[in-house]
C-alpha cells in the first residue's frame, strides 16, 4: 500500500511517461508505414525510371548530370546499379547494401549509413542512395526526452501544488494537536485545498476561544470555591471552641448553602455545549406564556422584598418546541437579575410577543444599566459589573451565562442593551416545529451580524 502522496505522484508520472512514450512510438511507426513509406517508394521508383531513361537515352554523361542534381537537391550519394549491384558509373560494388532476394526495395540503416534501394521491374537496375546522417533513434530520442521532461515537470508541479501544501497542513494540524493553539494554515488559495485550510482555521479559532473560555471558567470556579471553603474550614474550627454553638453552626450552614448554590449553578451551566448545539435536548410542545407567568410568580417574593412590582404584558399563545425546565431557568435568571439591579419601587417590565416565526420575551429594569464596553461580557461566566454589590446580594455572575446556554440550546438568541435608564434583555426563540428551527436560527445569526 502506498503511504506517501509523493510516491503516488512519482508512480503516476512514471506510468504516464511510459504510456506517452509507447503511444508516441506507435504513432510514429504507424504514420511512417501507412503514410510516408508508400510516398517514398513511389518517389524512389520515379527517380529510378528517370535515371534509367537518362542512361539509356542519352548515355553516361546524362546519367551523371541527373545523379549529381539529385545529390545537390536531397543530399547523400545517388547511384544507378546494374542487376548485380555494381555502379553504372565507375563499377563500384554495392551488392552488400542490397536487400536479400526476393525483396525489391529497402530503407534503413546499414553499416552506420542511411541507405535506400529500389529495383526496377525487369530486375536489370537498382537505384541506390547512401547518406551519412544521425540515427533516427537519436533524432526521436530528443523527442522522447522532451516528453519525459514535460511529464516530470507536471509531476513536480503536482508535488509542489498539492503534496507540499498538504504536508504543511498536516504539520500545522499536528502542532495544534500538541497544544499550539495559535497554529494556523493561513493560505490564500481559493481552490479545494484553500477551502479545506480555511475550514480548519475557522475550526481552530473556535476551539481556541472555547479552550480559553473553559480554562478561564476553571480558574473562576477555583477562585469562587476557595473563599467559601476557607470560610467553611474556619467556621468549623470556630464551632468547636465557640461558646455559642448555634451562631457558629449558622455560619457553617451559610457556607454550605453557598457551596450548594454554586454547585447547582455550575451544573446548570454544563447542561450543553455553547454555540446552539442541541445534543440531548428534549423536544416537546412548551407553553411559553405559561412558563413566563410561572417565572414571574417565582420572583414575586424577591421583588416584593425590594418593593419592585413585576408587570407582564403581551401574549404567546402558540406552543413552541423545546424543553420546559431549561426555558424556565433561563427566563427566571434574567428576571431575577433585573429584580436584583432594579431600584426600590421601580417596576420590572416583562413583555411577550409572538409571530409565526419567532417568540420574544423582553425583560427591562430601571436600574443603572451596564457600561457599553461591558455589554458583550455580561453573558460570560462569573462576570460581574460590580463584584462587591453582586456578592452582597448573593450573586455569582452565572445567571445570564446559564440563560444564554439554555436559549442557545433552543436555537434562540439573547442580547442585552441599555434602555436609558435601565437594561433591556431580549430573548428570541423559534416558533413552530423543530424542523424549521435551524433555518430560523441561521437567519437570526445573520441579522445579528448585520
Amino acid at each position: 500500500m502506498i503511504r506517501s502522496l509523493s510516491t503516488a505522484v512519482a508512480l503516476a508520472s512514471l506510468c504516464v511517461l511510459v504510456i506517452c512514450l509507447f503511444t508516441a512510438f506507435a504513432i510514429s511507426q504507424q504514420t511512417e508505414h501507412v503514410y510516408f513509406d508508400p510516398v517514398f517508394h513511389r518517389m524512389d521508383r520515379m527517380e529510378l525510371e528517370d535515371a534509367r531513361s537518362a542512361f539509356e537515352g542519352r548515355g553516361l554523361p546524362a546519367l551523371r548530370a541527373y545523379l549529381q542534381r539529385l545529390d545537390r537537391q536531397f543530399g547523400g550519394k545517388h547511384f544507378l546499379l546494374d542487376g548485380s549491384g555494381r555502379s553504372m558509373d565507375g563499377g563500384e560494388d554495392h551488392s552488400s547494401s542490397l536487400p536479400p532476394i526476393p525483396e525489391t526495395n529497402s530503407r534503413g540503416w546499414h553499416n552506420g549509413h542511411f541507405t535506400l534501394t529500389q529495383q526496377s521491374e525487369d530486375r536489370r537496375y537498382w537505384f541506390f542512395v547512401t547518406e551519412e546522417n544521425e540515427s533516427p533513434g537519436v533524432s526521436f530520442g530528443r523527442f522522447y526526452f522532451l516528453i519525459a521532461g514535460v511529464v516530470f515537470a507536471l509531476g513536480a508541479f503536482s508535488t509542489a501544488y498539492i503534496v507540499l501544501p498538504l504536508r504543511r497542513m498536516a504539520a500545522v494540524v499536528e502542532s495544534f494537536g500538541m497544544g499550539n493553539m495559535s497554529a494556523r494554515i493561513g493560505t490564500k488559495r481559493h481552490d479545494e485545498i484553500g477551502a479545506l485550510a480555511k475550514s480548519y482555521d475557522d475550526m481552530a479559532d473556535r476551539l481556541e476561544v472555547a479552550f480559553r473560555r473553559e480554562r478561564q471558567l476553571l480558574q473562576d470556579v477555583s477562585h469562587e470555591l476557595r473563599a467559601p471553603l476557607t470560610r467553611l474550614s474556619f467556621s468549623t474550627e470556630l464551632a468547636r471552641t465557640a461558646p455559642n454553638q448555634s451562631v457558629a453552626m449558622d455560619e457553617v450552614k451559610r457556607d454550605v448553602d453557598r457551596l450548594s448554590f454554586l454547585v447547582s449553578e455550575l451544573t446548570a451551566l454544563s447542561l450543553g455545549p455553547p454555540g446552539g448545539a442541541n445534543y440531548g435536548l428534549g423536544s416537546s410542545p412548551v407553553d411559553l406564556e405559561g412558563i413566563v407567568l410561572e417565572a414571574v410568580r417565582d420572583c414575586e417574593l424577591e421583588a416584593a422584598a425590594k418593593g419592585c412590582p413585576v408587570s407582564c404584558t403581551g401574549s404567546a399563545r402558540e406552543m413552541i418546541s423545546g424543553e420546559a425546565e431549561h426555558l424556565r431557568r433561563a427566563i427566571g435568571n434574567v428576571l431575577r437579575n433585573a429584580v436584583r439591579h432594579s431600584p426600590e419601587k421601580a417596576t420590572v417590565e416583562v413583555t411577550l410577543n409572538q409571530s409565526h416565526a419567532w417568540s420574544s420575551i423582553t425583560v427591562r429594569d430601571y436600574g443603572p444599566g451596564v457600561p457599553e464596553e461591558l455589554l458583550e461580557r455580561i453573558f460570560d461566566p462569573f462576570f460581574q459589573v460590580d463584584p462587591a454589590r453582586s456578592a452582597s446580594q448573593g450573586g455569582l455572575g452565572l445567571g445570564l451565562c446559564i440563560a444564554m446556554r439554555s436559549v442557545e440550546l433552543h436555537r434562540g438568541t439573547i442580547r442585552a442593551e441599555n434602555a436609558m435608564p435601565g437594561l433591556r434583555v431580549s430573548i428570541n426563540l423559534p416558533t413552530g416545529s423543530p424542523a424549521s428551527d435551524n433555518d430560523k436560527w441561521a437567519e437570526s445569526r445573520t441579522n445579528e451580524a448585520m
